[in-house]
């Protein structure tokens, strides 16, 4: 990954944060950059990213262990070297380059603008060989001389140039041992992998199971409900003249093939519903009232008491007659919801309860 200033900070803050959580612990860094710019040369960020990478390792008091694992360049290969003696390590087939730091096309410049950039790339690359000296204990002058062109190392060369202190070879008794407790922990690739693969399909049809599972209860509830509501409203008259005045209003996804309305609750729910909605709509326009919080027109406690008036009399007409059959007589039904506390309301048959007040 070039060093670009997204990835330096990133680098910058975790050595920071790492001194914080011990001074003392060592902190192993794995190199794979192409510097400050890509493999095929184009400069994707200024020198100081390598600066500021270096500076910082020489700041913190961690030991810093840093590994080549394929490609160190540039600015990379001094921070490869600017790790503890000793702790420099490389794979066996990782390359290493040092080159002169890269100057991006001046274009159309004043002459003096171009003399600003050259002392700036100068001070960079002072720097640049004052931390590879730092590292690999080379001079100054021959360190210039190696970065006219740049200096591809193998990790036999940068071992022999001082830039890693080891190569990382494979540990073939430790590989053994792994292989043999892989066979007989039963994780081999004969045996792990077809336990593995029928330990995920085992899983895969457990979850598609419970899935399906859930959907077929929802879709059975939701069938549940659009019976019982149907079953509930189909038989009084006042359903059949909301459902009149609601088929205008509602969308055509709401009506059934049959032109009724479907509704998400089931008949005991249309009925609990029905029944909260006579009983506490009068409850809290009196609370209000009481309250003091809304006033009531003149002309509409005259209306509700002519209705009252209205209300009495035909109740005195029918007196000892049969109500119109089919019709609901809320008025007894919610003095009778009224009069029963909570255990008796729960233990209700709202069936029987509908049906002793319907005519």
């Amino acid at each position: 990954m070039p060093l670009v200033p997204a990835v330096t900070e990133l680098i910058v803050a975790e050595l920071m944060y790492l001194e914080k959580q011990g001074a003392t612990l060592p902190i192993e860094m794995l190199i794979n950059s192409s510097g400050t710019t890509r493999q095929d040369g184009e400069i994707l960020a200024f020198e100081s990213e390598g600066i500021a990478l270096t500076a910082t390792m020489g700041f913190i008091k961690n030991p810093i262990s840093t590994v080549n694992m394929g490609l160190a360049v540039g600015w990379s290969a001094a921070v490869l070297a600017f790790g503890k003696k000793g702790w420099r390590k490389s794979l066996p087939h990782s390359l290493a380059m040092i080159q002169q730091p890269r100057v991006s096309p001046t274009g159309q410049r004043q002459a003096i603008e171009v003399h600003i950039k050259w002392r700036e790339v100068l001070n960079y690359k002072r720097e640049l060989l004052r931390m590879l000296s730092i590292g690999t204990g080379w001079p100054v002058e021959k360190l210039d001389a190696d970065m006219q062109r740049p200096l591809y190392m193998r990790p036999q060369d940068a071992l022999a140039y001082n830039l890693i202190d080891e190569i990382i070879q494979p540990d073939m008794a430790k590989s053994a041992k792994a292989a043999a407790y892989w066979v007989k922990s039963g994780r081999a690739e004969s045996e792990g992998r077809l336990e593995q693969w029928q330990e995920y399909l085992a899983l895969q049809e457990q979850y598609a199971l419970q899935d399906s599972f859930r959907k077929t209860v929802a879709q059975d509830l939701r069938e549940s409900y659009r019976e019982g509501a149907q079953r509930a409203l189909a038989g009084t008259n006042l359903a059949a003249r909301q459902q009149e005045g609601l088929k205008v209003l509602l969308p055509d996804k709401m009506l059934t093939e049959q032109d009724e309305v479907r509704l998400p609750f089931s008949r005991e729910g249309v009925k609990v519903a029905a029944l909260n909605a006579e009983r506490y709509a009068r409850r809290n326009v009196e609370r209000h009232v009481k309250a003091g919080r809304v006033e009531v027109p003149e002309r509409w406690r005259t209306e509700a008491a002519e209705m009252a008036a209205e209300s009495s009399a035909k109740l005195a007409a029918l007196q000892g007659d049969e109500m119109p059959k089919g019709e609901v007589d809320y008025e007894a039904l919610i003095r009778a919801v009224d009069a029963m506390d909570a255990s008796q309301f729960a233990s209700t048959d709202m069936d029987a309860l509908m049906a002793r007040y319907t005519r």
